[in-house]
Formats: structure tokens, sequence, C-alpha cells
């Protein structure tokens, strides 16, 4: 404690601004942690019955869900399980527990009985009443199909009870199995909290360091970068970095976090068996879909080639597409094959700078769905939008005073708009 607040004082902060516990204060905005709590406020306002928010250990399911609690926590009555390893019947009785429910009798039928009786005095008042289970990849099979069943309780016109459950990725593989398939076609409402970008990493460690009170505390170009690529995005990673590199540059008398420090805090941090097993656990999840992608395209593409030749594939029609120019692809399969010509290689100094003007820079789509915007700002009009795995032509781009890159594109129409380079890459 004396030399946290040591290095506290030393760099004018108010509190540690990379403390693991999560604070709802340090609650980082992200376009993706900001879906997953209007997610969560969408059920209980519509009065749906289940929500489902995934995602790999540290990317910050706790710290949405206390911030989703402290904003309902006025307006709705909030039962919190946090040991979901339980039988139902006991599970339901700290449902009770936690929501002041008095009972005279503890067998399952009267239980069920006195939770509907709440249930609808809380209803007559607009009251919601909300299960919320964190790690619910823990729950047995037997409770979350008793939990579907308790969903039934409802009125002619809404749901009596909004249950959230918030789970690691595990979970999922569990609801499509036979087993829960009737639950998992009850939860209408998901979100999945994904790993932070580059430029979020940036944004996110700026942020932190402004609610802890910024002080004198500076970092040197090329930090984010490094505590990006090490920590792969995930927020509780990040923290453990930052704090690390902190420490390093405290114990030189330095106010500037620089790139040795980070360097330092990542040799210390990469025999660290819980940060090990976060990066293989969110790296995994993330390259599953990638490799079987991989494996079903090989096995077509044999199929086709040595069982029936190479037919005339169909144009495949998307959102917004970008025409492909045949030339330099027949231009670079010739290469390929025949080799460069003699007056090929006589010209190719000459009109190798020529050649690199000419290419085009394409950004491909990255996530399910990308905003195309009328100006390069996340307040701009959204005109259109892309799926995934759709390519543009990259028309030029603009860089916000954050570090923000932005690409201007041409859509099918014509129309020329903005797309955020976290949702694309660019070649």
């Amino acid at each position: 404690m004396g030399v946290q607040m040591d290095i506290l004082e030393f760099y004018g902060l108010k509190e540690d601004p990379f403390k693991l516990t999560p604070d709802p204060m340090f609650f980082f905005p992200s376009e993706n942690h900001n879906e997953a709590l209007s997610s969560l406020s969408y059920v209980v306002q519509q009065r749906e019955g289940f929500c489902l928010v995934t995602g790999e250990p540290g990317t910050g399911k706790t710290t949405v869900l206390n911030v989703f609690k402290n904003s309902w926590k006025d307006r709705a009555e909030i039962a919190l399980i946090l040991t979901p390893r339980l039988s139902f019947e006991e599970f339901l009785l700290s449902v009770l527990e936690d929501l002041n429910v008095k009972l005279t009798k503890t067998n399952k039928n009267d239980i069920l009985k006195a939770f509907r009786d709440f249930l609808i005095e809380k209803s007559q008042m607009d009251m919601p009443v909300i299960i919320i289970v964190d790690e619910a990849q823990n729950l047995h099979d037997e409770t979350l199909e008793e939990l579907r069943l308790l969903s039934n309780l409802e009125t002619d016109k809404e749901k009596l009870l909004q249950i959230v459950l918030i789970a690691q990725p595990e979970l999922e593989g569990r609801l499509r199995g036979s087993k829960l398939r009737q639950l998992n076609q009850r939860i209408t409402v998901r979100a999945r909290l994904n790993p932070l970008s580059h430029n979020e990493t940036l944004e996110y460690l700026n942020y932190r360091l402004i609610k802890a009170g910024k002080g004198f505390l500076k970092l040197d170009k090329g930090v984010s970068g490094l505590i990006s690529k090490f920590s792969s995005g995930i927020p509780r990673i990040i923290n453990i970095a930052a704090s690390r590199a902190i420490m390093s540059a405290y114990l030189e008398g330095s106010n500037i976090v620089n790139r040795k420090h980070v360097r330092y805090a990542i040799r210390h941090l990469k025999g660290d068996a819980m940060v090990g097993e976060i990066k293989r656990r969110s790296k995994l999840i993330y390259a599953l879909p990638v490799i079987i992608l991989f494996i079903i395209t090989g096995a077509i593409g044999y199929y086709l080639v040595e069982q029936k030749g190479i037919p005339d594939l169909p144009k495949v029609e998307s959102p917004v597409q970008v025409p492909q120019d045949t030339k330099d692809t027949t231009q670079a399969i010739k290469g390929a094959t025949e080799g460069p010509s003699p007056a090929e290689t006589e010209q190719k100094d000459t009109k190798g700078v020529e050649d690199q003007k000419k290419q085009k820079r394409t950004a491909t789509v990255i996530v399910n769905a990308a905003n195309l915007r009328s100006k390069p700002s996340l307040d701009s009009e959204r005109i259109s939008w892309a799926s995934k795995g759709v390519v543009f032509e990259v028309k030029d781009e603009f860089t916000e005073i954050t570090g923000k890159k932005w690409y201007k594109v041409k859509i099918s129409d014509n129309r020329e708009c903005w797309i955020a380079d976290r949702v694309v890459t660019v070649q």
C-alpha cells in the first residue's frame, strides 16, 4: 500500500488507473462494449425474457455488468448470482434471498408460488425484476432448463421476469446442443465482447489515465502499440502490462512511460500463467472460424478441380460491392506462369515507381456489419452498411486528432462514403 501511495503521489494521480477491479467509473465505452450495455437495457425496457452476453476472460464482462446494475438499481428489483454451481432449488432460494422475499416454507412448489406472487406484485408497480447470473457457463444443464421454464411466468402483455446470463463463449456451444435447444431459441438478445483494436487500446489507456486524475504521467509514442500487440487487445492484460510499465518508470524516477519500460513489463509477464491462459483462449476462439473456413474452402476447391474441373461460378451479390479490375489479375497470372519477357525485364526499373503509384488499396470488411457514413465521424449520418468480406477500393483517407483513421470508399450506386479503420483491413 505504501509503494502504491508513493506512485500515485509521484504522478499526481487520485487513483490507480489500471487496477484490476471491475470499477464502473473506469468503464471504457468502446463501440462493442456500449452495444452490450444497450442490449442489456433493451431487454429490461422491452420486457424480453433472456439476454446473453459472452466474452473471453478479461474482456470486461463484469465491468459492463456493474455499469448496467448501477443504471437500474433504483428502477428495478435485481438478484445477482455469483456462485452458479447450484441445484435449481438452491439457485431459486439465493434469488429470493437477494430480492428479500420472505418464505414460510422451502419446498419447490411453495417457493415458486411465493416468487410468482412477488413478480405479479412488482409488475403492478411497473417495477422490472431481473435475475443476473455471472459466470453462467458454470450453470448445470438442469438449472438452465429450469430457468427457461421460469421465464414462462408472464401476463398477457409481457414477461414478468428478465434473465441476464453473463458467460464465457463455451456456453454458446452448450446452448446449440439438443439438450438446451429450447432455451437457445428463447434467447432473443445477444451480445459478444471482443478485444480492443490497436486504436481503441490507445484510447483506453488515455481514458483510464484521465479518469484517475491524469497528473504528470505521460505515455511515449509507440507504447500503446507494444501493449496492444502483447495483450491482444484484452483489457485485463492491458491493465496488467500498463501497471507494470508504470512501476518500471517510477523506479527510474521518470514521469514518461516509454517503450523500454513496456518491454521490461512484457519480459516479466511472459511467464505469467494467468496472462498466458487468457491470451491462449482469446486467440484460439478467434482463430477457429478461420481454420474451419480454410479447411472447407480447400476441400471444395479440391473437389471442383479434381472431380469436375473449374465451372463458371455465379456472381455473389452483397449489399455493397466494388468492381474488380480483371486486367491486373490476368497480367498477374500470366507473369506467374510464364515469367517476364526480356522487354519487361528491361522496363522494370523505369516503370517500378509508376506501377506502385497505380496500385490500388482495398479495404475488406472484417466485422459482421460495418456502417458507412457521410463524413469521417461517428456523429455523421449512416448512409449504408456492408457485410463481412465485402471489398472496397480506397479513394482517400482521413485521420482524426485522436489517431483514428477513416477511409473514403465508393459504393455500388457511385456514392462516396466513409468507413472506420477498426472495421476493415487495408491492403
